[in-house]
């Protein structure tokens, strides 16, 4: 098989290269590998320019535009980058700890190729090999490019009783519908339990349609954490981030679609679920 090299995607060519730069970041230490997860956090993360009590920047970036990459360490692939996307760089912010971002435009060039495309480069230790002039773009190899948005392999499906899942990854497997994930939450119905890690309360709730879980938990998914549940949305009204930062899923019970299972019965075990963890009366999140 032929290889195939990055300027072959990319198409850059004469005195443009001289405008761009590549960065190579190495992934957040909370395992953000996606815009959808945490968008703001990812963004900072690529951004990155001086720590406040370093003399010297992390990483110098003196071209009009950057291309960034995240790599790939979770399955110890360490010469493997994702492509999060070209940038302008506009300028640079100070956090008022003295912390310095550049200011970073997102481009539509190369916008299909986001999240998809990976690369190989070995890249040197320290900060210095942080960023490579984009001459480079002619030795670099290309991997792969996905049909769907990179999801880390460490989110495979790890069977129903050992769910214990942040909203932030929920979210990124059911907006890039991961199958294993899919294919088992669709075949079960069941209790399940947010935990909110911030304080130890609990909100517990029961599905019975005809997609299962998989199908109640994308609810929460697109209503940023709440599933409509008054007391989970006046969280988020509060700060939009909540869910990410704190609910924790995971099932109680669970029973394939395929058992003869009643609507009454699920809601009887989730009332169960309820007085056994008191997640009612001001102690947990349910209000009804």
């Amino acid at each position: 098989m032929t290889d195939i090299y990055l300027n072959e995607i990319l198409g850059l060519k004469g005195e443009e290269l001289n405008d761009w730069t590549l960065c190579f970041n190495n992934a957040p230490s909370e395992g953000i590998y996606s815009f959808t997860t945490n968008h703001n956090r990812l963004l900072e993360h690529i951004s990155w320019k001086k720590h406040h009590n370093k003399k010297s920047s992390f990483r110098v970036i003196n071209t009009k535009y950057c291309l960034e990459f995240l790599r790939l360490d979770k399955d110890e692939k360490y010469d493997q980058w994702l492509f999060l996307g070209a940038y302008e760089v506009v300028g640079t912010n100070k956090y008022p700890n003295g912390d310095e971002v550049y200011k970073l435009r997102l481009l539509e060039r190369y916008s299909s190729f986001v999240e998809k495309l990976i690369i190989e480069y070995k890249r040197q230790q320290g900060p210095k090999g942080a960023k490579i002039s984009s001459s480079n773009v002619k030795t670099l190899k290309v991997v792969k490019v996905l049909e769907d948005l990179y999801i880390k392999v460490g989110c495979s499906f790890p069977g129903y009783d050992n769910i214990e899942i942040p909203f932030s990854q929920l979210r990124g497997i059911i907006n890039n519908n991961v199958e294993s994930w899919r294919n088992a939450l669709s075949n079960v119905n069941g209790i399940y339990i947010i935990t909110d890690i911030s304080n130890g309360k609990h909100y517990v709730g029961s599905t019975y349609g005809y997609n299962g879980v998989w199908q109640r938990w994308c609810t929460y998914v697109n209503t940023n954490g709440t599933g409509n549940n008054k007391t989970l949305r006046e969280l988020t009204q509060k700060d939009a981030e909540y869910a990410e930062k704190n609910f924790l899923f995971s099932l109680l019970e669970s029973y394939v679609n395929v058992e003869t299972k009643t609507k009454d019965f699920f809601i009887s075990r989730e009332q169960h679920w309820k007085r056994v963890l008191c997640t009612e009366k001001g102690t947990g999140y349910n209000n009804n």
